[in-house]
């Protein structure tokens, strides 16, 4: 008896709830436009996880609550809730808070016993919101209650366990595969645990009369045979479960009644993601060992009563306030919902995602046409906020219908510059946004620049120049190989970061520039050689590709789906070079290894963050792919940045002027020589042989 009586107390976690911005702008609009002076009890949903690290025990509501059904997304577990909103604060303060909580705490009461909740456990899982809307002032009151049935204390046969110190691997794989595959959202909160001959399965919760059969089975090590109650635990607590317990235990005692006052054996589960950032372990779930009280302590022997209010930020029972006029305000709710999108990927499945540095980074783009427009609404979306287009064209006819940030109205009149109008478009969409554009012609290699063109040159390269300073990632979108030398030159010698997207009529490449510290040299490929640039992979130097060119030659002429993948996938890599602990000098990973198997132990949380991809929209396929640096490069070679360094605009002027240029200072031409000589002594050796 007096080891009985030492056994500790189950505590449960209460639940936190978590409003967002736009619950209560959707509750504005409601109230405005549809209840009025009403105050009925509306329907809402509400949304926790049983992932982890999740805010503890929160329950989330947003716009989405309102939905006639529930948004369901992979893992999410629902929340059936009421909200009621009165018209004036004194009747949000004097409502009869005892009475509410009865009223929708036997509601509950109801669902179990009539077995509803053993058909849709999701019944056990319930909210009431109480508010009071001051639209003149967006302040909202608020105060949530959580009901569940104040039951007699339960005690714990012994501390919880972790469930990996029972199952196996193989069994916990098991669990967590079987557990995912649930489909049916209102199964996802309980259920049973059933192993048999080693083997772990889950059963629906309409099973809970197993229970009278095996709820006895108790093994101190590997689990051969046994069936344990389940739940998605939405705490982090390592010895106290989550709030959704109690009415599970309510359940168990109303249609258990033959195991009341004997041991039963249950599973938290919780789930994390594993270090791959796409998988989830259940390693951190809990096994508990808990002795159910007697029938004359539990109902209907005893009046229920109900508990689930809420503690406000200073720890007492009482509301809570949300003043919102300044998020309220269209811009500044824009802003607070684009933020809100990002941070859901943050708490739900990506903890170690850094929004700040997104947001943070100034991104110049280079071309404002399909890709330029494509890439700038993916940075967009992702919380950039700072976005700068060059460019040196206007917007014509043909533009609209493939770059996205055009419209039929942008083309009257000659054309509004692409580079204006494009910063101009993302303003509209989104106010928050930092967007500007120059209208630039680019200086290139081979294009000769005479004496009436020089001071336009010199303006230019400068411009470029203190724009390239200006921003951390330089993005090469044009449509020509010979406008993304000149950006690649000075961004290396800026040790900026560069990303390239370039299109064929159905194929893509995209990729990051190797960057390196021009005084070591970082090598950051996993074999050690310096990444390569765009331009590392040729023997040629850029020349002039719209000479005695036709119309079809000298226009972009791709599938129109090809620049929206390709403008997608550079955006996400800047995002994953970003996250990534090594920024722009990330390792190159992806690459199939001797065994044709792709590297997948990156650091980044996002996943992997290859050198170059390259697709083909025929097959439908891509490839990762790992160029390095070539030491004759005509763009990023030491040579040439050194020169550029020490001549400046002399040597960019040499290079525009003489097609050669490039080609002698980095060795190429002597290449191309050796090249030769080897073919004539070839044929020559072969005549002879004749």
């Amino acid at each position: 008896m007096s080891q009985k009586k030492d056994r500790d107390v189950l505590l449960y976690a209460p639940f936190e709830s978590f409003v967002h911005t736009t619950f209560w702008h959707k509750l504005s609009q409601i109230k405005l436009e549809i209840d009025k002076l009403k105050e009925e009890a509306r329907p809402v949903w509400g949304c926790y996880t049983c992932t982890t690290p999740p805010a503890m025990c929160s329950v989330h509501v947003d716009f989405s609550s309102y939905n006639q059904d529930f948004q369901d997304q992979p893992l999410a577990l629902p929340m059936h809730g009421t909200i009621i909103n009165k018209n004036t604060l004194e009747s949000f303060k004097e409502y009869n808070k005892v009475q509410l909580l009865d009223e929708y705490g036997q509601n509950l009461l109801s669902s179990i016993r009539t077995a509803e909740a053993l058909k849709n456990p999701s019944l056990l899982s319930r909210f009431i919101l109480l508010t009071y809307a001051d639209l003149k002032k967006y302040h909202f009151y608020y105060w949530f209650a959580f009901p569940a049935i104040n039951l007699p204390s339960i005690k714990l046969f012994r501390p919880p366990r972790k469930l990996n110190t029972l199952f196996s691997g193989d069994q916990m794989q098991q669990l967590l595969d079987a557990y995912t595959n649930i489909k049916d959202w209102k199964q996802r909160p309980f259920f049973l645990v059933q192993v048999q001959s080693g083997k772990v399965s889950i059963l629906p919760l309409c099973d809970i009369d197993l229970l009278k059969q095996e709820c006895h089975i108790e093994n101190e090590n590997n689990i051969t045979n046994g069936l344990y109650l389940g739940f998605a635990d939405p705490s982090v607590l390592p010895a106290n479960p989550g709030w959704p317990l109690r009415n599970l235990l309510a359940l168990v005692i109303y249609h258990c009644k033959e195991i009341l006052g004997k041991p039963l054996q249950l599973i938290a589960l919780r789930l994390q993601k594993c270090g791959d950032g796409q998988s989830w372990s259940a390693f951190s779930s809990l096994v508990l060992n808990i002795e159910l009280p007697t029938e004359d302590n539990v109902p209907p022997k005893i009046t229920p009563s109900w508990i689930g209010w809420q503690r406000n930020e200073k720890g007492k029972f009482g509301p809570r306030l949300a003043k919102l006029s300044a998020s309220m305000d269209p811009a500044k709710l824009a802003e607070t919902s684009v933020q809100l999108n990002l941070k859901l990927m943050k708490w739900r499945l990506v903890p170690n995602l850094d929004l700040d540095v997104v947001r943070q980074t100034r991104c110049l783009l280079l071309g404002a046409g399909t890709l330029g427009c494509a890439v700038a609404r993916t940075l967009l979306a992702w919380g950039v906020h700072t976005i700068t287009f060059v460019d040196s064209g206007t917007v014509s006819f043909s533009n609209p219908v493939r770059q996205s940030l055009y419209k039929y109205e942008d083309c009257l009149h000659g054309g509004h510059p692409k580079a204006v109008a494009a910063a101009e478009s993302l303003k509209t969409i989104f106010p928050g946004v930092n967007a500007s554009g120059y209208q630039l012609h680019m200086p290139m290699p081979g294009h000769t620049v005479g004496e009436v063109m020089l001071p336009e040159v010199q303006k230019a390269v400068l411009k470029l120049e203190q724009l390239i300073e200006n921003h951390d990632v330089i993005f090469l979108l044009t449509d020509s190989r010979e406008s993304r030398w000149l950006p690649t030159v000075i961004a290396t010698s800026k040790e900026k970061l560069v990303m390239t997207a370039a299109l064929g009529f159905d194929t893509f490449v995209v990729m990051r520039h190797g960057m390196r510290n021009q005084k070591k040299d970082v090598a950051v490929a996993p074999d050690g050689p310096q990444l390569g640039c765009y331009f590392c992979s040729d023997v040629l130097a850029p020349g002039n590709s719209q000479v005695d060119r036709t119309l079809d030659q000298q226009c972009t002429v791709t599938r129109p789906g090809v620049s929206a993948v390709a403008a997608a996938l550079a955006a996400e890599l800047l995002v994953s070079v970003l996250q990534h602990p090594l920024r722009g000098h990330a390792p190159a990973e992806g690459v199939l290894d001797s065994n044709k198997t792709p590297s997948y132990d990156s650091q980044c949380p996002l996943g992997i963050v290859p050198h170059s991809i390259r697709g083909f929209l025929s097959s439908y396929e891509q490839l990762i792919c790992v160029s390095h640096a070539f030491q004759n490069c005509t763009a990023c070679s030491k040579m040439v940045i050194q020169e550029y360094q020490q001549q400046g605009f002399a040597f960019l002027m040499a290079a525009f002027n003489n097609p050669h240029h490039l080609e002698d200072l980095t060795g190429l031409t002597e290449i191309h020589q050796k090249s030769e000589d080897a073919e004539v002594w070839e044929l020559s050796d072969m005549s002879d042989t004749e």
